[in-house]
């Protein structure tokens, strides 16, 4: 056998998968750009929010057999996806309002996704048989926060109050906060096998402190718009 001979890549070789699997993920993330584009006018014609059609884009793709699974890093969502999300949101919103209004915006932030939080889990530990507390809260801490874009596209449509508005988008600046720490610390309970809400409560505090800290680092050493 000639070493050319030796060196021949058997058919359906693993090198040959991961090509054919890069060029379908590079397909799938134009093919997703180009339907990000599209959905914007055609909510504005049929009268529905852009990510209530997203959402919708989403499911369907998820049961097309031929969409390939895409295979992203879970250490990368949060730094690259959730800043650019926040920070648009912050763009959008009114610091007066914001200072008027803070109340019942921390209250939505803290209390609501505690609350949140608590019913699913609630409701995971009647339905799902031997899930444990952890596990529960966990799943509760995954759903309680809602998307401040989403959430700020669909009160637009729906001609809300600004009032309203200026809320839910200072609601959705730190609610991400609170269902984070919980996610960690039930995380961290269900491998220790115990959870503890002080610990959650203490967590949140020192997170929510340290993120104002830097904020406030951060913007006072960011040079000003028009300066």
């Amino acid at each position: 056998m000639s070493p050319r001979q030796g060196r021949r890549q058997p058919v359906g070789a693993p090198r040959a998968r991961g090509r054919l699997f890069g060029v379908d993920q590079l397909a799938l993330f134009f093919a997703l750009m180009l339907a990000a584009i599209v959905m914007v006018p055609l909510g504005d014609r049929l009268g529905l929010p852009t990510p209530v059609l997203m959402t919708l884009l989403g499911m369907v793709m998820a049961l097309l057999p031929f969409v390939p699974n895409v295979e992203i890093n879970p250490d990368l969502i949060l730094p690259l996806v959730l800043p650019p999300l926040l920070y648009a949101a912050v763009q959008r919103t009114s610091w007066r309002q914001f200072a008027a209004n803070k109340r019942p915006i921390f209250l939505l932030a803290v209390a609501l996704v505690f609350i949140t939080m608590a019913a699913v889990a609630a409701v995971a530990r009647s339905v799902v048989p031997g899930i444990t507390l952890a596990a529960a809260v966990a799943l509760g801490a995954l759903v309680a926060p809602p998307d401040p874009v989403a959430a700020t596209a669909v009160a637009g449509k729906l001609g809300l109050p600004r009032r309203l508005i200026s809320i839910l988008e200072g609601e959705g600046l730190f609610n991400d906060v609170t269902a984070i720490v919980l996610y960690n610390v039930a995380i961290a309970a269900a491998v220790t096998g115990s959870f503890s809400w002080p610990k959650a409560i203490g967590e949140l505090v020192l997170s929510a402190v340290v993120a104002v800290a830097v904020g406030v680092v951060l913007g006072r050493a960011s040079p000003c718009p028009g300066s």
